[in-house]
C-alpha cells in the first residue's frame, strides 16, 4: 500500500525530503515596502482631524478602504505598507480620499502610484526584499460654498 501512495505522490510532483545539492532551500516571495506622507491644508493653514481613506487601486482594485487615517494637529498623515512583486513589474496604486468630518470643506481625491524603478535600497540580510519608496502628497481642501 505504501508503494502505491509513493507512486501517486511522485506523479503529483511531491518528492522526498532529502537534501538535493548543497543549496539552502528558501520559501517566500519578493516584496517591496512603500510609504506616503503628506499634509492637508486649506491653502493656508493645516486642517486637523481630516479622515483619509486609502484604497488600493493597482495591481488589484479594491472597493473598500484598505486603511483609514486621521490628520494630526499639523494636518499631517502617514501611510505605509508592503506589496508582493515580480522581478519584472511592480506598480502600486493607492487612492486617497480626504473627508472633512466637520463638513466645512469639500472632499478631495488623490491618486498615488509607485513604479518599479522608484524602489531602491535592497537589504543585505533579506533576499526577498526588493527595495522601498516614499512619496509626499499635499492635499488642499476647498471650502464649501
Amino acid at each position: 500500500m505504501k508503494k502505491i501512495f509513493a507512486c501517486l505522490l511522485g506523479l503529483l510532483g511531491f518528492a522526498g525530503c532529502d537534501e538535493i545539492g548543497n543549496e539552502q532551500v528558501e520559501y517566500g516571495s519578493p516584496y517591496v515596502e512603500f510609504s506616503v506622507k503628506g499634509t492637508v491644508t486649506d491653502g493656508e493653514k493645516a486642517i486637523e482631524n481630516v479622515k483619509i481613506e486609502a484604497t488600493r487601486t493597482y495591481p488589484i482594485i479594491y472597493s473598500k478602504p484598505w486603511k483609514t487615517l486621521t490628520t494630526n494637529a499639523k494636518g499631517e498623515f502617514e501611510l505605509s505598507g508592503q506589496e508582493g512583486c515580480s522581478p519584472l513589474d511592480t506598480t502600486i496604486g493607492i487612492r486617497l480620499v480626504a473627508n472633512d468630518p466637520d463638513g466645512k470643506y469639500k472632499n478631495d481625491t488623490t491618486e498615488v502610484f509607485f513604479f518599479r524603478n522608484e524602489f531602491s535600497g535592497k537589504k543585505k540580510k533579506d533576499d526577498w526584499f526588493d527595495g522601498s519608496a516614499e512619496k509626499t502628497v499635499n492635499i488642499t481642501l476647498k471650502k464649501k460654498s
